[in-house]
């Protein structure tokens, strides 16, 4: 299925191919384990969920957040299966912003009393 690559580490966003097998995942983008940012419109973005803790770290902007690592991005249908990413790859060239490559995110936690 297509998929979208975004590489900070030599600032491309391309075409990719996804087989529908989650392990995949961890090759395309570098990394052990990983986290799901909901990017609208039912599309998702695969991150490294440990960027954070590597040195030597390579990062971009997407919206409103900062993500290390590289990216892997794919749509769900409403069962939650893996689809194809229909986003325009210009469309997505144009949401990122790569960050330089001395910035530094410090890894925080935050906990909060539910009212």
């Amino acid at each position: 299925m297509r998929a979208i690559l975004v590489n900070p580490y030599n600032k491309t966003i391309k075409e990719a191919v996804y087989t529908g097998d989650f392990r995949e995942i961890y090759d395309l983008i570098g990394c052990r384990t990983f986290d799901v940012v909901y990017m609208g419109g039912g599309h998702d973005m695969y991150v490294d969920d440990e960027g954070l803790l590597k040195s030597n770290q390579r990062f971009f902007r997407f919206e409103d957040r900062n993500l290390a690592g590289a990216a892997l991005i794919l749509k769900h249908n409403d069962e939650g299966e893996s689809t194809d990413a229909d986003l325009p790859l210009e469309d997505v060239i144009e949401s990122i912003e790569w960050l330089p490559e001395d910035h530094v995110e410090e890894p925080y936690m935050e906990f909060r009393a539910l009212s």
